[in-house]
C-alpha cells in the first residue's frame, strides 16, 4: 500500500525538525563545555528585566519593596528574595542584639543569590550577629551612607560596612548627595515614613516569556544574545555604549587623565560615609570590590572590545587603587577584595557568575572570609 504525499511530507519533517534538535543539542553541550563568553557581562544586561515591584522610592532615594513575592531570573540562577518592613534584605532586624551594617550597590543586595548566601549573610552567620542588608541596585556612596544612618539610628552597628564597586561607583558617585547626615530622611520601617509608591525607575521590561525562558536556560542562546548586544554597543546606537566606556576607562591608562573629577567626588562621597559611620558609634570599612573583567588582561581586553573600547591599554589595578587611597584618606578600615578575587580566578574557582558578571555563591563565600578577616586585622 503506498504512503499518502501528505505523509510522506510530514516523516521528512519530522526527521529534519528532529535531526535539527539533535545538531542544536550537541552544540548546546559543547558550548557549555567550553564555557560562557568571557568579557561579555556589561553587554548581557542580567537580569535583563527586574519586576518593576521590587523597589519602592521616596524622592531620590530608593529601597526594597517589603511587599514583593516575585522572582529574580537569568542565566545560572532563579531567587525569591525577600524583603522586610525596614526594606533590607532577609528577616526583620531585631532590637537590643549584636549588629552590624552593610550598605552598598547590586554586589551588596546580591539578587543573583538566596537570601542567607549574600556576603553579609554569611559574616552574620560566622559572627552570630545580625547583618542587615541594605544593598540597592544602583546606589552610590552617597545614598549608602544616608541608608547607614536610617538604620544605625534604629539599630546601633558596631560595624558598617560599605561594598565600594570600582566597576561603576566612580561614576555613581558624581551626582552627590540628596540629604544631609544630620538630616537623612525617612527610610521604610521609621515611625512617620511616607507611603512609598512602585515606581518606574528606567529599570528594562522583562523580555517575552518564550525568549527569557531560552536566555535564561541555554548556554548558546546566551552567546547569541550577548553577541547580539555586542554589535548594537559597537554600533554607536545603544544608549549604554558611551557609559561603559565612561566607566572603563578607570581601568586604562589612557583613561586616568580624564578620571580626576571622578575621583574627586569619589573622595568627598567617603568621607560622607565616614561621617555616617561616626554619626551611628560605628567602625567605617570599606570594602573594595573590582569587576570580573579586572581579573586578567585578556578577559579586560575582550571586555573593551565588546563594547568598541579596542586599542585601550589596560591598567586593571587603578581604579582599585584610587578607591583605596581614597577610602583611606577618610580615615576608614579598607578591605581589599582584589588579591582573594584574583587568587581564586586564577585557581578556577568561578566567583563570579558566568555573562552576569555578579559575584556567585563561592565568591559570596570568598568575600565574606576576607572581610571577616581584614575586620578583625584591623580592630
Amino acid at each position: 500500500m503506498s504512503v499518502p504525499g501528505w505523509a510522506r511530507a510530514l516523516r521528512r519533517l519530522g526527521l529534519v525538525a528532529g535531526g535539527t534538535a539533535l545538531a542544536l543539542g550537541v552544540v548546546e553541550l559543547a558550548v557549555r563545555w567550553v564555557g560562557s563568553a568571557q568579557g561579555t557581562d556589561l553587554v548581557f544586561m542580567a537580569p535583563m528585566g527586574y519586576p518593576r515591584d521590587i523597589y519602592v522610592q521616596d524622592g531620590a532615594m530608593t529601597y526594597p519593596n517589603p511587599a514583593f513575592t516575585g522572582t529574580i531570573q537569568s542565566f545560572g540562577y532563579s531567587v525569591k528574595p525577600t524583603f522586610n518592613a525596614w526594606g533590607t534584605r532577609g528577616p526583620a532586624p531585631q532590637t537590643g542584639v549584636r549588629t552590624w551594617i552593610s550598605v552598598g550597590d547590586s554586589f551588596t543586595i546580591a539578587l543573583q543569590v538566596k537570601d542567607d548566601e549574600t556576603f553579609s549573610a554569611r559574616i552574620g552567620q560566622a559572627e552570630g550577629a545580625q547583618v542587615l542588608n541594605a544593598g540597592v541596585d544602583g546606589y552610590s556612596t552617597w545614598k549608602e551612607a544616608l541608608r547607614a544612618v536610617q538604620l544605625g539610628r534604629a539599630f546601633p552597628p558596631e560595624v558598617v560596612i560599605a561594598n565600594f564597586f570600582t566597576g561603576n561607583d566612580f561614576f555613581d558617585n558624581r551626582q552627590g548627595a540628596t540629604h544631609t547626615i544630620e538630616h537623612p530622611g525617612l527610610g521604610p520601617g521609621e515611625p512617620g515614613a511616607p507611603r512609598f509608591k512602585v515606581p518606574v525607575i528606567g529599570i528594562a521590561p522583562p523580555p517575552p516569556g518564550w525568549f527569557a525562558g531560552m536566555r535564561d536556560h541555554s548556554v548558546l542562546v546566551a552567546h547569541w544574545w550577548a553577541w547580539k548586544e555586542s554589535r548594537r554597543a559597537r554600533s554607536g546606537n545603544d544608549p549604554n555604549a558611551r557609559r561603559f566606556r565612561d566607566e572603563l576607562g578607570l581601568f586604562t591608562a589612557e583613561g586616568q587623565a580624564k578620571a580626576a573629577a571622578d575621583t574627586q567626588m569619589t573622595e568627598k562621597a567617603l568621607l560622607f560615609f565616614a561621617d555616617a559611620a561616626r554619626e551611628v558609634g560605628a567602625r567605617g570599612v570599606v570594602a573594595v570590590m573590582p569587576p570580573a573583567f579586572a581579573m586578567d588582561v585578556d578577559t579586560a581586553k575582550r571586555t573593551f572590545e565588546s563594547v568598541g573600547f579596542d586599542g585601550a591599554t589596560p591598567d586593571l589595578d587603578s581604579a582599585q587603587n584610587a578607591a583605596i587611597a581614597a577610602a583611606k584618606a577618610a580615615n576608614l578600615l579598607v578591605c581589599d577584595m582584589m588579591p582573594v578575587l584574583r587568587a581564586a580566578t586564577a585557581a578556577g574557582e568561578r566567583p563570579y557568575l558566568p555573562f552576569d558578571g555578579h559575584l556567585s555563591v563561592t565568591g559570596h563565600q570568598i568575600v565574606a572570609d576576607a572581610l571577616r578577616t581584614c575586620i578583625a586585622a584591623g580592630s
